[in-house]
């Protein structure tokens, strides 16, 4: 990694307060961008870098989720769009992604998919698949003992995981174990009783046409016993037993440092957050808010110290890219990539990080620029890059470079590389070196290489 030399800051739970040194400018909003959002735009880094850092990220996380923007927009799409299966539930998370105005509520859905990773290999069902990434929309920021709670009742779970035949006499450890091993505790914390014994407390729920249920006849009332507490356990119950072990705070904290700020958090990082779960009774925004407002945040060690996910790159290279692509070319993309949305390759999620990258998806991402760099059927607006920077006055090939740099590496590229670029735009048909004057023949043949260079550098790869 680019920064694996570094080490994280000084007091890094305190909050960053921009100086002279480290001023907030585009390349901390667009850093907030990518870990907070699905990536930046020059409108949305012009928006933030006009706030404190605090303020923008309250921008971001200050969404109501009961205010659903594209609420409307799918009932009016009812006769055409049925999330009836995957497919469509991937191609509408896309629209959503790709044209949101609340993109912090996407990307946090996104975590949570991962978190609790159900895949349609299993449940065939759709609308249970869109209605749980739902759930993560809804309630992805609120309590994460509300949400545990939730998942373990949401029908899409209860297939995935086998709570259907979970049934009292003849329980299913399926959920039990991963809602320790996965969701809260990690490997190590709970013992094989303990799963047999917590199984028996998720017994009886099923998933019907008409919603969820609980049956009362299929419920084990009797005592259960887990870690050492014994008593007639329900769903419920068994979350907050799981919730008061040590490691459940500890397990959250480190998912959310990896997702968010650094890919290897300390135990230091990872214990202070973990307190502050637990001070904040497992609300998840305001912990959240302070890890993305700290120093350790803004930190030359976090920055650009995690891989994007597929998802992440083509959404993001579109959003940079400006107009608007065809969700099936953005799917497909993806996919190709090694990241196909609500088919997790099984219940631990994706590994993400160094697992994206192999000699055929490196190529596949190396050459995503180039695709979007040339205009064709797969936008459905195209994006007007050629007019974006001429808006800016660029004339000149360090000028148009300038620009360039600015949308897709936060303004920051080694000299060495820009030079190397200016000689490119100074070579002419002939391999001669001739003049560059910025218009439409030169933004054809030399600019969009350029796009393709800058979105293929290993900077651009990482988060």
């Amino acid at each position: 990694m680019a920064n694996d030399f570094l080490t994280p800051p000084e007091n890094p739970f305190a909050p960053f307060v921009p100086a002279a040194a480290s001023p907030w400018d585009k390349r901390w909003a667009s850093h907030l961008l990518r870990r907070a959002a699905l990536g930046p735009t020059s409108a949305m880094v012009d928006k933030l870098t006009a706030l404190s850092p605090a303020k923008a990220v309250d921008a971001l996380l200050d969404y109501n989720p009961a205010n659903d923007p594209f609420s409307a927009e799918l009932d009016s799409l009812a006769d055409f769009l049925t999330l009836s299966n995957a497919d469509q539930v991937q191609q509408w998370w896309y629209h959503r992604m790709l044209n949101t105005t609340q993109p912090a509520q996407e990307r946090i859905a996104l975590y949570w998919h991962n978190h609790f990773a159900t895949s349609a290999s299993k449940v065939m069902d759709g609308k249970m698949l869109a209605g749980q990434i739902d759930l993560f929309r809804q309630k992805g920021l609120g309590s994460f003992r509300e949400l545990l709670k939730s998942v373990t009742k949401d029908p899409a779970m209860l297939v995935w995981l086998d709570g259907q035949t979970n049934r009292k006499g003849k329980p299913n450890e399926n959920y039990g174990r991963e809602v320790m091993e996965l969701f809260t505790l990690g490997i190590g914390h709970y013992t094989e009783q303990d799963v047999k014994e917590i199984a028996r407390a998720f017994t009886g729920w099923q998933a019907t046409s008409a919603g969820v249920a609980l049956n009362p006849s299929q419920f084990d009332a009797d005592d259960k016993t887990v870690f050492g507490v014994t008593g007639p356990l329900d769903a419920d119950g068994a979350i907050d037993l799981i919730l008061q072990q040590p490691a459940a705070a500890e397990h959250l904290s480190q998912k959310l440092l990896r997702a968010f700020v650094h890919p290897n958090p300390t135990q230091l990082h990872i214990d202070y957050y973990a307190s502050r779960l637990l001070e904040h009774d497992w609300e998840i925004k305001p912990v959240l808010k302070e890890m993305l407002t700290s120093r350790l945040f803004f930190s030359d060690w976090a920055y650009r110290s995690k891989i994007k996910s597929p998802v992440e790159l083509v959404v993001g290279a579109v959003l940079a890219m400006g107009g608007r692509a065809g969700t099936e070319f953005v799917r497909q993309q993806a996919n190709r990539m090694g990241q196909t949305l609500l088919y997790p390759p099984n219940v631990k999620g994706w590994d993400g990080e160094q697992a994206w990258i192999n000699s055929n998806t490196l190529l596949l991402r190396f050459n995503l620029g180039q695709r979007l760099a040339t205009p064709s059927s797969e936008y459905i607006t195209k994006p007007d890059l050629e007019t974006a920077i001429k808006t800016r006055g660029a004339q000149t090939a360090d000028e148009v470079i300038n620009c360039l740099v600015d949308l897709f590496l936060d303004g920051r590229l080694d000299a060495q590389s820009r030079t190397d670029l200016a000689d490119f735009m100074y070579i002419g048909p002939d391999g001669k070196t001739t003049t560059f004057a910025y218009n439409h023949n030169t933004y054809t043949t030399k600019v969009r290489p350029v796009i393709h260079m800058l979105m293929a550098t290993p900077e651009y790869q990482l988060a």
